[in-house]
């Protein structure tokens, strides 16, 4: 069975060599300076000093001629609905879509051009950089995804993907509510991403400083209070597991993607974080004072990036 990687990535990258070592094979949809490399190159992976290299990926700029049986968006999140429309022509049509971008809302843009019943949300947790067109580079442990339906479908239904991606070692776990698990997801990803970009400090600098470390806390219960007042359930335990996975469980050098991409200059996941919290806050009447301090302190950057992308 062929399966579609859509974005090249640090994740898309990741997911790629990681399903191909498995046996998988993978087409990987790059920009042209990936797929032009890939013709002689293999996609190297490196972890704790180890570098593998992975070949007999397909790597491709183009979905012409292309048919794949499921397909993973790794994408960032403004990219998935063009992604989408590029998809529709290279999967079957029963297919399993994989979104498994940060935030809320991709996966519903990605049912609105595909059929809903084929798209799977996710979260994933893992810290994998792009280093060079088709070097990626993991920090701290290998993935582990949770998937779920927005249309509530069984868990079987997304096994064309799931299987493959725990038969290349990725821990993988269904969830009932995948919008409770994407909201949890992104309380944890806005407060230490947000702050951490905002004062241009990583983990380990923000935990070392009482002040910094209450501004990841309070953005997290910011969020965890738009979540309510949208209807979605999040419990005492979802905030105090978030807070020991930023205290207890990121490696001290860990930054989030959105940081990186705002402090390089480059179009970031801003709005489809921060500001999809804010928006949201503003309108249910909801206080985020440390998050919309993020937004106003980041917007400017974020357009300058955009315009000179």
């Amino acid at each position: 069975m062929t399966l579609l990687v859509y974005g090249a990535g640090g994740l898309g990258l990741y997911f790629a060599a990681r399903l191909a070592q498995s046996g998988q094979e993978v087409i990987l949809k790059a920009r042209r300076e990936a797929s032009r490399r890939s013709i002689h190159e293999p996609i190297r992976i490196s972890r704790e000093g180890t570098t593998v290299e992975v070949h007999g990926i397909r790597v491709v700029e183009s979905l012409e001629d292309i048919s794949a049986k499921g397909a993973i968006i790794a994408t960032k999140a403004w990219q998935v609905e063009d992604a989408a429309r590029d998809l529709s022509t290279a999967i079957a049509q029963d297919a399993p879509i994989l979104t498994t971008q940060n935030g809320i809302d991709a996966p519903t843009r990605v049912a609105q051009i595909l059929c809903s019943e084929h798209v799977f949300a996710s979260t994933v947790v893992v810290i994998a950089e792009r280093t060079s067109p088709l070097d990626v580079r993991v920090v701290g442990p290998e993935a582990s995804i949770t998937v779920g339906s927005l249309v509530k479908r069984p868990a079987t239904d997304a096994n064309l993907i799931t299987h493959p991606l725990e038969a290349a070692g990725i821990s993988t776990a269904w969830a009932d509510d995948i919008s409770a698990a994407l909201w949890k997801k992104l309380a944890l990803i806005c407060s230490y991403g947000g702050v951490g970009a905002a004062l241009d400090r990583n983990v380990g600098q923000a935990r070392e400083d009482a002040r910094t470390c209450g501004l990841v806390a309070t953005a997290m219960s910011e969020v965890f209070s738009v979540a309510s007042a949208e209807g979605v359930s999040l419990s005492k335990s979802d905030l105090a597991d978030n807070m020991d996975i930023f205290l207890n469980r990121f490696s001290s050098q860990t930054t989030s993607s959105m940081h990186r991409d705002l402090m390089a200059g480059r179009p970031s996941e801003l709005e489809d974080q921060v500001g999809a919290v804010v928006h949201r806050a503003r309108s249910h009447g909801v206080a985020t004072p440390v998050l919309d301090f993020v937004y106003a302190s980041m917007t400017p950057r974020e357009a300058f990036a955009r315009e000179n992308a």
